[in-house]
């Protein structure tokens, strides 16, 4: 079975490890990282891994630190011995396999796993894992090993074209997943305002943000559009953005900048009438004093 080594086993790192470890898809070595009671917390999460352990026995290095520090360690790892053809992948989303500069005189094969998944809690993330996306770059030998070991814990794998923008690609992602949340909080302090407690703004949330997911990922955000933009319906959107302004000024910021853009969605539909349209345009503008 081979090696793996992971620097950085923060929520990533250890939820990707143990995984792993439970379906015997690698045998857990090295786990680095810059705090020194971080490793042995991820080895007692993980069921197995060696704390400060070396690498230089790693068949597989999995690099899961946060991006600022994503260059440093991969450039650390120029001067380290490593086994001869081992694979080096990093788990950022907005980096890319140009970060392994570095390396190009060494004896490895590199590549980019990015998970596509929410990893805020690791006990979490191993029981949701199943169906993720990881999206993959690098050389050949790097994106068929990496494939396979994502593949055999239940997840699914893509191989990105060369040369895309990593960034806009990340921001992407931000858009639908991390910002979500950010919505479904506005949608809540909406709620409070109107007189409806968190719990119950949660049960009547829940539903319509499944089927409203359903609906996009089955037709696309345009057919699935509905509401009152989508309908044209300027009169109430601007009794929306007075209540708004008036609960607090920054939902209804918030609100304006979502109709405008689901006003372009609309017309993309060919639903809404052009005069209301024009009217939602004109209305969403709210005032501070």
């Amino acid at each position: 079975m081979k090696r793996l080594a992971v620097i950085g086993p923060g929520k990533v790192g250890r939820t990707l490890a143990r995984l792993f470890h439970v379906a015997g898809v690698f045998e857990i070595g090295a786990l680095l990282a810059r705090k020194d009671e971080t490793p042995g917390d991820a080895a007692a999460f993980i069921g197995a891994g060696e704390p400060g352990g070396s690498l230089a026995h790693a068949d597989i290095i999995l690099i899961a630190v946060p991006d600022p520090v994503m260059e440093t360690v991969i450039a650390g790892l120029a001067g380290e011995r490593l086994k001869s053809g081992v694979i080096i992948a990093h788990t950022s989303g907005a980096l890319g396999p140009e970060l392994f500069a570095p390396l190009a005189r060494k004896d490895v094969h590199t590549g980019c796993a990015h998970p596509v998944k929410a990893f805020s809690d690791p006990e979490r993330s191993v029981a949701t894992y199943a169906g993720t996306m990881t999206t993959l770059q690098g050389d050949a030998p790097a994106r068929s090993e990496l494939a396979k070991a994502f593949q055999a814990i239940g997840g699914q794998t893509l191989d990105l074209p060369d040369g895309i923008d990593r960034t806009l690609y990340h921001a992407a992602i931000v858009f639908m997943a991390n910002h979500l949340p950010a919505l479904v909080q506005a949608g809540l302090e909406t709620f409070a305002h109107a007189g409806i407690s968190r719990a119950d703004g949660l049960a009547i949330t829940g539903p319509i943000l499944h089927d409203t997911l359903e609906a996009v990922l089955e037709k696309g955000p345009a057919a699935a559009l509905t509401g009152p933009v989508a309908r044209g319906d300027a009169a109430t959107v601007a009794r929306h953005l007075e209540k708004l302004n008036a609960a607090d000024p920054d939902l209804a910021v918030l609100y304006a900048a979502l109709a405008r853009a689901t006003a372009d969605l609309s017309a993309e539909k060919g639903e809404a009438s052009a005069e209301g349209l024009l009217a939602i345009g004109e209305m969403t503008q709210p005032e501070h004093d």
